[in-house]
């Protein structure tokens, strides 16, 4: 058998680099690709910040009903959680991403003959800028000869362990839109695009921790703080120009449906055109496409959708998207590991930076042939440090979703109905929302019972609450002789002639769906069998799957 040849040290693997070195060689340095790096930087640290000035205002305008003890002492246990979640993937991200600015500049400054820094400061660093022992670095020069957002992009896809972490980032950062584009809308959270803007700029675990501080500081649906801002200027435009829908309208699944299925016809695609122009195209069209659920509700016209009295039929259709969604990240996922565990070609580990990365070829070489394919695949994430941002972001994600399942204590029926693992269940038995006016007028046994049973019920709103509570106490008080006065005469007054019985109360669209649609943190401890299912999901069939059967029973347990 004729012995397979390793393949040599790559020492520049980019195609597009390759061909344009001599071109670019006698070019001035332009300024467009330095422009489009530091208005990266700059929009993320803006949404950043307005997005933590959201989340300000939204604690600061808690209601007296969310004030509780109760609600103030659990808030304040989860709060740090994921906020800690959240700044530990920010630094990781900082952290990989200077340390891929740092190699692919090592990587230019060898090709092209310019003298590198060897440290930040000090002698032949960065600083003192300007001193005669601090080294000049050519940044302008650098970004015009590397496109340092393509570099990341087709490191990830052009191997299959490497695509194994990247496509499960893609996979949920579908069903993250989703799940924003339902819950933003359904609690009126503002600049919802942010978060989603945020995954991609910064990281898909930090966009949603913020998400999930959000929703712990604003837990019932905000109308009145909507109607402020549709006041202004900017909501009177928006509103001239797309008018708001009415309350308890959704756009069409098959709207949704479309763009989902674009959006893994270009992720089946992509790895197959890395290193031509049609790579570009088809990473700037995935990420515009991912604004699709946000963006649809808002733009297209009422007759694209539907008016649901009742809330359970919207839920039904938001079920089923979400199992759609897990059902076709699944067999992604299947596809990739499945590739990544047959991919065996040699020095599979280089790539165009491998020059500059301590590799110990022979420690690496005992380290291939002595491990499982599996670990040859979860070892990927030390082959680059775009590859680590990646993995890292997959990690902080998924235990991320395992803790808000455990904080939100979702039914694992309602994970499994958004997951392609048990089959359609039919939904729960609910009483429907205009028997609401009809138990808050019970006996005052039933009275009591109601309101003894409401502090475990999920979600109800904090007017609803006020309004069960006061009815209970003025039910249930010890009936004096003046209480006793009161009851006859208001029985006197009913009978006197002239005055018909009251006409029975109707509750509007928009006050059933604010009675259904509150939220109120489950009064146990975390439920830890739901975080287990969460991170078992995430094993099993990818963070893609997982996240849809997470979201989807967030959505519709309300």
């Amino acid at each position: 058998m004729v012995p397979v040849p390793l393949q040599p040290e790559v020492k520049h693997v980019c195609p597009c680099l390759k061909e344009q070195d001599d071109q670019r060689s006698n070019m001035s340095p332009r300024y467009l690709p330095l422009s489009l790096v530091g208005g990266h930087a700059a929009m993320a640290a803006y949404l950043s910040f307005d997005v933590a000035r959201g989340l300000y205002r939204s604690y600061r305008g808690l209601p007296p009903s969310q004030g509780t003890r109760a609600r103030m002492a659990r808030r304040s246990s989860l709060v740090p959680v994921f906020a800690s979640l959240a700044f530990a993937s920010l630094c990781l991200a900082c952290y990989w991403t200077l340390n891929y600015m740092k190699l692919s500049y090592r990587v230019w400054a060898d090709i092209r003959g310019v003298e590198a820094p060897v440290r930040f400061y000090g002698s032949n660093g960065v600083f003192p800028y300007g001193s005669d022992d601090a080294t000049r670095i050519h940044v302008a020069r650098w970004m015009t000869d590397t496109p340092v957002h393509l570099d990341a992009l087709e490191i990830i896809a052009e191997k299959a362990r490497r695509l194994w972490w990247g496509q499960q980032v893609e996979l949920a950062m579908i069903s993250w839109s989703l799940f924003l584009a339902v819950e933003g809308r359904r609690r009126h959270i503002p600049s919802t695009w942010a978060y989603l803007a945020l995954a991609h700029l910064v990281g898909l675990s930090f966009a949603q921790n913020l998400f999930y501080l959000a929703i712990l500081l604003g837990p019932a649906p905000m109308y009145a703080e909507d109607r402020g801002r549709q006041n202004t200027l900017v909501g009177r435009l928006r509103n001239k120009m797309f008018p708001p829908k009415p309350v308890g309208w959704n756009p069409h699944a098959s709207l949704f449906l479309a763009s989902f299925c674009f959006t893994y016809v270009l992720i089946y695609w992509a790895p197959s055109t890395v290193g031509t122009a049609t790579f570009v195209n088809i990473a700037i069209l995935g990420r515009v496409l991912t604004f699709a659920p946000i963006i649809v509700p808002a733009v297209v016209p009422v007759s694209w959708g539907t008016v649901y009295s009742d809330h359970r039929e919207a839920s039904g259709i938001v079920t089923e998207l979400f199992r759609y969604l897990s059902t076709a990240s699944f067999v992604f996922h299947l596809k990739g590991t499945v590739l990544g565990l047959l991919y065996n070609a040699p020095d599979s580990h280089y790539h165009r930076h491998s020059r500059f990365l301590p590799f110990d070829r022979e420690a690496r070489s005992t380290w291939e042939r002595t491990t499982t394919a599996f670990g040859k695949v979860l070892g990927s994430a030390s082959d680059h440090p775009v590859v680590a941002t990646v993995a890292w972001d997959v990690l902080l994600s998924g235990v991320s979703q395992g803790i808000w399942a455990a904080t939100r204590a979702l039914d694992v029926n309602d994970i499994l109905a958004s997951t392609p693992l048990v089959q359609k269940r039919l939904p729960k038995a609910q009483p429907p929302t205009r028997l609401l006016e009809d138990n808050e007028m019970s006996t005052p046994e039933s009275g009591t019972a109601s309101h003894d049973s409401a502090a475990s019920t999920r979600r109800k709103t904090g007017v609803a609450k006020e309004k069960r509570e006061g009815m209970t106490i003025s039910e249930t008080s010890t009936p004096t002789a003046s209480g006793r006065v009161r009851r006859a005469r208001a029985r006197k007054a009913t009978t006197e002639p002239g005055e018909g019985p009251e006409a029975t109360y109707e509750p509007s669209i928009a006050e059933s769906h604010a009675a259904v649609e509150g939220d109120e943190l489950p009064d146990g401890d975390l439920d830890w069998e739901s975080a287990a299912l969460a991170w078992g999901l995430t094993a099993v069939g990818g963070l893609g799957s997982s996240s849809a059967g997470i979201f989807g029973a967030d959505c519709t347990s309300r």
